[in-house]
């Protein structure tokens, strides 16, 4: 089958798609059939491209960088894999890429710990494909060019800054406490890395095991000049559930303010911090518990509210639901009128982790663009995407 008969086939069976709401039936996770299938690739680089609007095919030229970044002057580009679960090969739209992903694997061990597992598989600009790595927990930097990695057995006595064209560590950051998680600020040149007292991908009922695992504090460290600061801050379990497993810090949207859940000495489940350690009375706007993870749109119009699963799509300036945007989790905004996030695809049976599937819609959820085929199909282990802004 030729490209353009390919094209032509694949746009038609988007047109024909009208996705039901995921269905939460656990039945369907063991009815899944693991289906082998011949991957099929929909890549745009320098050709015409269909969006579906109002089921009117329109042509969007576009070029793909062999690296996944978008260049000064570019055209708007889609990449899309619909056949691969997980992807081999780059997946990105708009303004964001799936820079790695994380396959997991979860264990009870003989104590009564749970313990997860993750291998991380990183987008190789020399191969074009996701490479399975060594990396024990890893972030790529905004403009995908960097990534900071932490070696397999956490917690971990360092911080590598990683060349992705190379492959090359060219930086490595000691640590005098030693780290289990590792965010990029927006801006890429500072990261939030969390410190723990044991690995931090385990549950357990039992206090005491836990505590030998929990978060202790966080660095803020200067990438560049490599200077770091180092925060006490342990992990508050007082009137909650015990073994809630990894708890990172994270940064704010603008870079401004780091969150921290289950900060003790306070009864908030998460709070926000500056970057000198004060603590905040009020969460950034549009950063709350129930917003989902896309949050505002890049022109403001738009806000995203979730309960950590499902999510949907408002206006910012009445507050109204945008109809038909109810769905799956919304995971970041391609552009303005374009979001990312997971569907269910039309012919399955979807619950949280099975059966959903990577598309491109607008904010009412039409126009579905399947970017990567259905968790689970190809693969046993579930596997969870790192968009990063291109």
């Amino acid at each position: 089958m030729n490209a353009d008969r390919l094209l032509q086939d694949t746009l038609r069976e988007w047109a024909d798609e009208t996705p039901p709401p995921p269905t939460p039936d656990l039945a369907g996770r063991a009815l899944l059939r693991r289906r082998r299938r011949r991957a099929t690739a929909v890549t745009v680089a320098a050709a015409a491209f269909a969006l579906l609007v109002g089921g009117v095919a329109v042509p969007v030229l576009a070029e793909i960088d062999r690296a996944g970044r978008l260049e000064p002057g570019r055209a708007i580009d889609v990449s899309a894999y619909p056949r691969e679960s997980p992807p081999r090969h780059l997946v990105a739209a708009g303004d964001v890429a799936v820079s790695a992903y994380q396959a997991d694997r979860r264990t009870t061990e003989q104590d009564g710990v749970d313990r997860t597992t993750y291998t991380w598989y990183l987008y190789d600009p020399g191969t074009q494909q996701y490479e399975r790595t060594r990396w024990g927990w890893l972030d790529v930097a905004p403009g995908m060019r960097r990534a900071a990695v932490l070696e397999q057995t956490l917690p971990a006595s360092r911080v590598g800054i990683l060349d992705l064209d190379t492959g090359k560590v060219t930086k490595w950051i000691p640590l005098q406490q030693e780290a289990g998680g590792v965010q990029w600020s927006p801006d890429g040149k500072r990261l939030v890395v969390t410190v723990y007292r044991g690995y931090p991908d385990v549950e357990t009922g039992d206090a005491d095991r836990y505590t030998s695992h929990a978060r202790t504090g966080y660095y803020v460290v200067d990438v560049d000049s490599g200077q770091k600061e180092y925060r006490p801050m342990g992990a508050s379990m007082d009137g909650r559930s015990v073994g809630v497993g990894r708890m990172d810090v994270r940064w704010s949207r603008d870079g401004t303010l780091l969150r921290v859940l289950g900060a003790p000495g306070g009864d908030a489940v998460v709070t926000w911090y500056d970057l000198e350690g004060r603590a905040q009375e009020k969460a950034p706007p549009y950063e709350g518990l129930d917003q989902a993870r896309a949050g505002l749109s890049p022109d403001g119009r738009y806000y995203t509210v979730g309960d950590g699963w499902t999510a949907t799509v408002k206006e910012t300036r009445t507050h109204r639901t945008v109809r038909g945007s109810s769905g799956s989790m919304t995971l970041a905004w391609a552009d303005s009128g374009r979001l990312v996030r997971w569907d269910c695809a039309p012919d399955r049976t979807c619950t949280q982790g099975m059966g959903e599937r990577l598309v491109l819609t607008d904010p009412a959820g039409r126009n579905r663009v399947p970017l990567t085929g259905p968790r689970y199909e190809d693969s046993p282990q579930d596997w969870e995407p790192l968009i990063t802004r291109r």
